[in-house]
């Protein structure tokens, strides 16, 4: 599947196919992951936190397969260190360099590894959420201020 087709297939998977139905929170946070990264770039925006989290987003959502979020639900280790490589420690190296590579893979593989800490509404994703945006601004603050 070239690039081209892979951004159309993506795209097309942001919002449903029938607008009577309201979208789920996942298809909301694609949309962001596809809108957040432009807005950046038309804002000009240079703090590595903006642009984490912009990345984590696109990454973590947009961006995802089918068969990772599958092997995430089933907590399959090589999709979740995967993953966690992708969304979590690409995000962490623009915040701390390779030590951010390094923890933000870790910690974002086993945040995603407790499956949404064990909620089933809209608590899970919240927290899962806002775990991974407490990480990227735990490894800003240890190693750009610090």
């Amino acid at each position: 599947m070239t690039a081209v087709t892979r951004w159309m297939k993506v795209s097309v998977m942001l919002l449903p196919d029938r607008p009577h139905v309201k979208p789920q929170w996942w298809q909301w946070a694609r949309l962001l992951g596809l809108v957040l990264p432009a807005w950046l770039v038309l804002a000009n925006a240079q703090h590595p936190l903006a642009w984490a989290g912009a990345a984590h987003l696109f990454c973590d959502f947009t961006a995802q397969s089918t068969p990772t979020a599958l092997g995430k639900a089933r907590r399959d280790w090589r999709v979740l260190a995967y993953h966690g490589l992708v969304a979590g420690g690409w995000p962490g190296y623009l915040v701390a360099g390779l030590p951010g590579l390094l923890l933000g893979t870790l910690t974002h593989a086993l945040i995603d590894a407790t499956g949404k800490f064990g909620y089933a509404d809209w608590r899970g994703p919240l927290a899962d959420q806002l775990a991974h945006a407490l990480v990227l601004v735990m490894l800003f603050t240890l190693f750009t201020l610090l």
